[in-house]
């Protein structure tokens, strides 16, 4: 089962090094993250950023659990090259689906080829593999989740051992940190409602140890998650916004796509796209949070076996009842008729329904096992021979069924490690200045070199995005995750510290200062400074003109650290063009000072008459309250645990 998973993802030629594996949102936004942290955490210091000033004039890095997960697999990828970490990363999130599910079947009394099947179909079933050349390694590292937890809680309702409970509660701390909240809030609510769904002769005094462990568990993840809690309340994720482009609900002519792949076209960078392109939905996001195809035999296990029940006139055991469940409601609500319920809930907090089908798809694979089991218990004439030969039939049917589709959504392209066009001339000449890279159609792999005033995420701080959104001239309430800083206007370019555009368009309002293999690098004329000095009576030209009435020299020691010395006549403020966050803590001259909110986004701090040091230093907020929950609801589970 596990050679047969890893042979669907992991191609001869990422085996022998000289190719990296096709992720779209990786290669945009997650390698760059992940070689921000190698860049720190096996620096000198050994410890993890708590700021990101590369992307969009800076933002929260550790308390971003999107941006750092700290999920144990993605704790690996840190000791590989971010340029062949995405394949060890899809690799190992496969072959823990598989491994978990076979587990899981096993102790639900299912046969070994019954669970073998069943685990690798869910490895490989669309919803998994279709995302590898989405780039969601987030999601694709918290798929296991399902599985593993239904496994242990059966192992802590079952045996009721201490090790169990204390395996399980911490698996449930490793589900939660992951960094696509979506699939472990799944995964934590079916397991949850599997403690009260258990079969009968559980005392509840064990259903209360088990459910108390699991939320103790994820009591122990408040040290991420409450300074998680503490950037969504800061961030785009409770404003008012229209509704993002990807918040997709399973469209009723899409169930076709889940029969028959590709009846409707499939999305590029699919090969099959240009001849069959996806069309009639608003955006490709639809196709990817669609695709999801599981193959037929497991649809055909599901109706066999509702088939079979209703002959005998006999329920499904208590599994069964519950797998089913589970199923049709993640299926029912992943459709349209859901999202009115949705809709209501303030702020956005789990985007688009049809991901519900990875419940789905856990069900149909354990089906597909079931229904294996039941195949080898029927009589077949001629015998063994006959029904054995009848099984590898279908299972090979199947095995080509759905490899086949998961082929189209595994490519690989040439490893390249020659620095980027521009590289050098942005290191001679861009100093403390930003960069605007397009992001849209094509990607410049700067992102671990130098600091961007556009980004791509699905979180930001909500200050930057009104500041970005009225510099850019959109409507207030526009809802994008990706900030594309090479359209901006010259001004907004300007006010935003930028002294490079790169880009593949033609712009006459820039000064071309170098072409290269069909991009562009465009100069800015007057970028501000990182840091201006502004006297008393200058404060409403902060962001307009290049500072007043003084000098100042600007300096960063570390991505969490700046220094700014300035000489003035006046007492006035040092205006500082990095994203504010009550995180940002300022001296002068050592002494404690206020940092105010500037221009809406930035950060001033005020200084008096005379030569002063101003240092800036940024800590998570919420560490220490994190810290002390998780500590709490370690002791509270160590009590559980022992009583």
């Amino acid at each position: 089962m596990l050679i047969l998973t890893e042979a669907v993802y992991l191609r001869p030629e990422l085996l022998r090094g000289t190719h990296s594996l096709m992720g779209s949102d990786y290669d945009m936004l997650h390698r760059f993250r992940l070689a921000f942290a190698r860049q720190w955490l096996l620096g000198p210091r050994h410890l993890l950023p708590a700021w990101n000033p590369r992307e969009v004039m800076g933002a929260p890095f550790a308390a971003n659990l999107q941006g750092f997960p700290w999920i144990p697999t993605r704790l690996v990828l840190l000791l590989l090259d971010p340029s062949v970490a995405y394949a060890a990363g899809v690799a190992m999130a496969a072959g823990l689906a598989a491994l978990f599910t076979w587990l899981y079947c096993r102790r639900a009394g299912m046969s070994a080829i019954g669970a073998a099947a069943a685990g690798w179909t869910f490895a490989c079933a669309g919803y998994f593999s279709s995302r590898v050349m989405a780039g969601h390694l987030p999601l694709l590292e918290a798929y296991p989740a399902l599985p593993l937890l239904l496994w242990l809680v059966d192992l802590a309702m079952e045996r009721a051992g201490r090790a169990d409970l204390a395996l399980l509660a911490v698996s449930c701390t490793c589900v939660v940190v992951a960094g696509h909240p979506q699939v472990p809030a799944y995964a934590m609510v079916c397991a949850f409602v599997y403690v009260a769904w258990h079969g009968r002769g559980v005392a509840g005094r064990v259903r209360a140890r088990v459910a108390g462990a699991m939320a103790l568990g994820v009591g122990m993840a408040l040290t991420f998650w409450w300074p998680m809690l503490l950037l969504i309340a800061k961030s785009t994720r409770i404003q008012h916004l229209a509704a993002p482009d990807n918040d997709v609900a399973m469209p009723y002519s899409r169930l076709l796509a889940l029969i028959v792949p590709g009846i409707q076209g499939w999305a590029e960078p699919v090969e099959l796209a240009d001849k069959n392109p996806f069309t009639g939905y608003p955006n490709n996001a639809w196709f990817w949070d669609t695709a999801s195809y599981v193959g037929i035999l497991p649809l055909v296990a599901v109706v066999g076996l509702l088939v079979w029940c209703m002959v005998r006139r006999r329920m499904p055991g208590w599994r069964g009842r519950y797998l089913t469940g589970m199923g049709v409601a993640a299926l029912v609500c992943s459709l349209p008729l859901a999202e009115p319920l949705l809709h209501a809930l303030p702020g956005t907090f789990l985007r688009s329904p049809a991901r519900l089908l990875y419940i789905s798809t856990f069900c149909a694979a354990v089906a597909l096992g079931a229904g294996v089991d039941a195949l080898r218990r029927v009589n077949w004439p001629g015998g063994v021979w006959v029904r054995n030969g009848l099984l590898i039939a279908l299972l090979a049917v199947h095995f080509v069924d759905l490899r086949g589709f998961a082929h189209w959504f595994v490519q690989t392209y040439p490893r390249d490690d020659a620095a980027p066009a521009f590289s050098a001339r942005l290191e001679r000449e861009i100093g403390n200045g930003r960069i605007a890279a397009e992001r849209e159609d094509l990607v410049f792999s700067y992102g671990d070199r130098f600091d961007d005033a556009g980004g791509f995420d699905s979180i930001f701080l909500a200050r930057f995005n009104q500041a970005y959104l009225s510099l850019a001239g959109l409507p207030p309430d526009t809802n994008q995750q990706v900030f594309d800083a090479s359209t901006l206007p010259v001004a907004a370019l300007e006010a935003l510290g930028v002294r490079f555009v790169i880009t593949t368009q033609t712009r006459d309002d820039l000064e071309l200062a170098d072409s290269s293999d069909g991009a562009n690098l465009y100069r800015v004329p007057n970028p501000m400074p990182r840091a201006s000095f502004f006297a008393g009576d200058k404060i409403d030209d902060a962001g307009k003109t290049a500072g007043s009435a003084g000098t100042i020299e600007y300096s960063r020691p570390s991505s969490d650290e700046i220094g700014v010395r300035t000489s003035s006549g006046a007492a006035g403020f040092v205006y500082v063009l990095e994203s504010f966050d009550p995180g940002w803590k300022a001296t002068v001259d050592g002494k404690a000072a206020p940092v105010a909110v500037a221009n809406g986004f930035a950060m001033g701090v005020p200084v008096p008459a005379g030569e002063h040091t101003v240092t800036l230093h940024y800590e998570t907020p919420g560490r220490v309250a994190g810290l002390l929950f998780s500590g709490v609801s370690l002791l509270l589970l160590i009590a559980l645990i022992v009583c």
